[in-house]
């Protein structure tokens, strides 16, 4: 190929990739559903699925919801929100038929693991979501936030 062709070529692909980006930008920004470009993105952005620790504890109030503890037996044994149900993501599907009873479609269920750096519970939730489940949360932070607060727990 001839360098002036080269060149062109070169030049015409960055015009194209410039002029895309800019449509982008500017659609985004019009857009009511545009990505935040400039602040960081919310949980509810991430993922509508995620609750706060004042949600979480506003549905544990209310008792209409189901709470789903994903951790390790050992870990629910050490302490779990109360009244919760604990299905290990790990043993998810040997286990899951045992729970199915226990946890009813038509009901809020709240899945929650240690962490914002646990990822079982959006896996759990995934899986659960798979198998015709709708009304799912993911509490984000977890146990180590509920029992910060001091909120109800049981052993």
């Amino acid at each position: 190929m001839k360098p002036g062709i080269a060149r062109r070529l070169t030049v015409e692909a960055a015009a194209i990739l410039v002029a895309a980006g800019a449509l982008g930008l500017a659609f985004n920004a019009l857009s009511p559903r545009g990505i935040a470009i400039t602040r960081p993105l919310t949980l509810r952005e991430l993922d509508e699925r995620y609750l706060t620790a004042e949600e979480t504890r506003a549905r544990f109030d209310a008792g209409q919801t189901i709470f789903l503890d994903v951790r390790r037996a050992k870990l629910f044994g050490g302490g779990h929100i109360a009244g919760a149900l604990n299905l290990p993501a790990e043993e998810f599907t040997k286990r899951f038929a045992e729970f199915a009873p226990m946890l009813p479609r038509e009901t809020e269920i709240v899945i929650y693991c240690d962490s914002r750096r646990c990822e079982l519970s959006r896996q759990v939730a995934d899986l659960l979501t798979q198998l015709g489940y709708r009304s799912l949360k993911i509490f984000y932070h977890g146990w180590d936030e509920w029992s910060q607060h001091g909120w109800p727990t049981e052993k």
